[in-house]
């Protein structure tokens, strides 16, 4: 290890939420703590800059009873799931929340699934506002408390490759000062994912990444995923993201992302390609469909088909910050016609196309025969609307990338375990960076910040070795 800076038991890769979790938590714990973080700027950007800002696990609240969230976990991966990661967050979830609080942040209850809300929430407005919400003060907080336990956040330092010493592990990094080398008996990847790493979204994803509206904070490249798997480790579910259905509009404007979103209007309803065709199920939802979109040989050639019932209810005014009235005032497409042939015209389909289509839509509403439709269509989880009420609508669509579901393979404590699921001595990782937990055939979302959950048992790991 010459030349490496070896004053450190803990290296964490990553200054999110995650990555300052485990940081804190191991410092809190007695350790020495070093945090290298890519981003150059005060305020760095990432994903937990930008986010929202519920702790969740599968839309259910963290306190919930272990035995339900375990189910969820498992029914929300279609059985994918490692068994021993999901009882974790299952279990520590609540304790999680109850270190956060004492960390100095605040969580507020906005009922339903949003019952622990990083404070102060932003809940208004289109657009993408972060500076003094949930995220933004969650990491600055962390930070601060880190710096009052002796621990570092070093800025700028890009991890670029891992190697195994004596007794350790060397993490070499680019800076703008040249290349600098860390060592540490502990490794904590946290660097969230690959939602910006073009190459690996093309090799798993998509094989147009251009096409998908990048919605995350630009940072996370799978630095951490390439160091790792370098090493042995094992990776699992690369295939599929957590994201959103945004008006194809926002790909070039920031007004019409994070907020509003269009799921609920697509599950409403039918989703089509540029050929007029639907070709996914819309009752599994925007998350799946955002998924089935980037695998379309033009994931910018969607459209969703509804009326002015879907468009006043529930799906178009039921969130807290709806499409309807938010995306034409933020300047996103919305097409509308008296008739469904004239609604074809205006988005390039043959009229009689989509008439076909939209009454064989009703009339299986009408039977209840949906799943007899091609591709079937589910009913459990959203209510499909007819397609009657004028005048009609069409939005075009895109799908956009908040974050990876898949990634490193960990156990309960956020060891990162080979290929034999056997863990490879000092690495550690947490938080979107990990896969066993998301994922599945449908793309089962089980929530992005619960992943901190690993973070802190994976400081607690380190600190009982």
């Amino acid at each position: 290890m010459d030349n490496a800076d070896t004053q450190h038991d803990v290296i964490v890769i990553g200054a999110g939420i995650a990555g300052l979790v485990a940081a804190n938590r191991a410092a809190q714990l007695g350790k020495r703590v070093v945090v290298l973080e890519k981003g150059e700027d005060q305020k760095y950007l990432c994903n937990s800059r930008y986010t929202y800002g519920t702790f969740h696990i599968n839309y259910t609240d963290v306190g919930a009873d272990e035995d339900v969230i375990a189910g969820r976990i498992d029914a929300c991966s279609d059985g994918t799931a490692r068994k021993d990661l999901a009882r974790a967050v299952a279990r520590d979830g609540r304790r999680l929340m109850q270190w956060l609080r004492d960390e100095g942040l605040e969580l507020v209850d906005l009922g339903g699934y949003q019952t622990n809300v990083l404070a102060p929430p932003w809940r208004k407005g289109a657009g993408l506002n972060w500076r003094g919400y949930s995220g933004d003060v969650a990491l600055e907080r962390l930070e601060q408390n880190l710096r009052r336990r002796q621990g570092r956040l070093l800025r700028g330092m890009r991890a670029r490759a891992l190697a195994l010493a004596a007794g350790a592990i060397v993490v070499e990094t680019d800076a703008a000062a040249g290349a600098q080398r860390f060592g540490a008996p502990f490794v904590v990847i946290a660097d969230g994912g690959f939602p910006a790493g073009l190459d690996l979204i093309r090799a798993h994803i998509c094989a147009a990444p251009e096409k998908l509206l990048a919605r995350n904070g630009g940072s996370a490249t799978g630095d951490g995923l390439r160091m790792v798997e370098a090493l042995g480790a094992a990776s699992t579910g690369l295939d599929k993201f957590y994201g959103h259905l945004h008006s194809r509009d926002a790909m070039r404007s920031t007004r019409l992302w994070p907020r509003p979103y269009v799921d609920e209007i697509a599950a409403a309803s039918i989703v089509i390609d540029a050929g007029g065709s639907r070709f996914a199920d819309e009752g599994l939802g925007g998350i799946f469909l955002s998924n089935a979109i980037a695998r379309q040989p033009d994931p910018l050639g969607a459209t969703i088909v509804f009326d002015q019932a879907v468009w006043d209810g529930a799906p178009g005014r039921g969130h807290a910050q709806p499409p309807n009235p938010l995306l034409p005032e933020a300047g996103g497409t919305l097409h509308r016609a008296d008739t469904i042939a004239e609604l074809a015209k205006l988005i390039g389909i043959a009229p009689q196309r989509l008439e076909d289509l939209v009454r064989a839509y009703n009339a299986a509403i009408d039977a209840d025969t949906l799943h007899l439709l091609s591709p079937p269509r589910r009913r459990d989880r959203y209510k499909a609307w007819p397609i009657r009420t004028a005048p009609f609508y069409a939005i075009p669509i895109c799908a956009a990338i908040t974050t990876t579901m898949g990634g490193i393979v960990v156990d309960h404590n956020g060891a990162v375990l080979d290929r034999n699921d056997t863990p490879l001595p000092g690495l550690f990782a947490a938080g979107s960076t990990i896969g066993g937990l998301d994922g599945g055939p449908n793309a089962g979302y089980v929530g992005g910040l619960i992943k901190a959950t690993i973070a802190l048992r994976a400081a607690e790991a380190i600190a009982a070795s």
